[in-house]
């Protein structure tokens, strides 16, 4: 695919796109599936995809007749990810560098993510990244709704002065490279193994799909 040309705003989705990080919830869904005695199914992870972390537990709470409240359930998987997220978490090759490249140019920087602060905001700052973006927003801050709505891109937009068609969001998920184009804005997909299952109907609404953001860093 051909280069991705000028733009004035980059939005950035973390888990699996900007952060090697999808272990953890693996991880996480291993851990709470098990303590509670529910089998733990191939099409759960499918099923939550770019859902907010609200969506996400009541989808679960539903699903499985859990009797937490979806803020009890969100609270008990931010307490098993919270660590590997502060300590051990690592950024997608290249990334950091395409990151500061982009700012070399003037591009203005966000982040649109479904994960709260409270996660991505120790993990940045201790990859040394926080000070790239100029604004960093959850779904929560979007009423809790996913990606696919549209609305977090949108307020990303708005917060750095810039319009819908003047941005590229870069994103893992089917769920988020839709929600880009519902918002007017160019999509890029970043592969990632986890999400691979819906990988070409994303491919089929993005501009550009990429193993990782080293090929993007050939055409600065």
């Amino acid at each position: 695919m051909s280069a991705l040309g000028a733009f004035r705003a980059a939005i950035f989705d973390l888990d699996g796109t900007l952060l090697d990080s999808m272990y953890v919830w693996r991880r996480v869904d291993e851990l709470f599936f098990a303590e509670h005695g529910l089998e733990l199914t191939p099409d759960y992870a499918r099923a939550i995809a770019g859902m907010s972390y609200r969506e996400s537990a009541l989808y679960t709470i539903k699903r499985y007749g859990l009797r937490q409240t979806w803020e009890e359930l969100v609270e008990i998987w931010t307490r098993m990810a919270e660590r590997e997220y502060r300590e051990n978490v690592r950024l997608k090759p290249g990334a950091e560098d395409y990151l500061r490249a982009l700012r070399a140019r003037g591009v203005r920087l966000a982040v649109a993510t479904a994960m709260p602060p409270g996660l991505f905001g120790p993990c940045l700052e201790r990859r040394g990244i926080a000070d790239l973006f100029e604004a960093a927003l959850s779904v929560e801050d979007a009423g809790g709704r996913g990606k696919l709505s549209g609305k977090i891109f949108r307020m990303a937009a708005e917060r750095l002065g810039v319009q819908p068609g003047e941005c590229v969001v870069f994103e893992d998920v089917y769920e988020g490279v839709a929600g880009a184009r519902r918002a007017g804005m160019r999509a890029v997909l970043v592969y990632d193994e986890a999400s691979a299952h819906r990988h070409g109907e994303a491919a089929d609404l993005a501009e550009r799909v990429i193993r990782d953001f080293t090929e993007l860093l050939r055409e600065e």
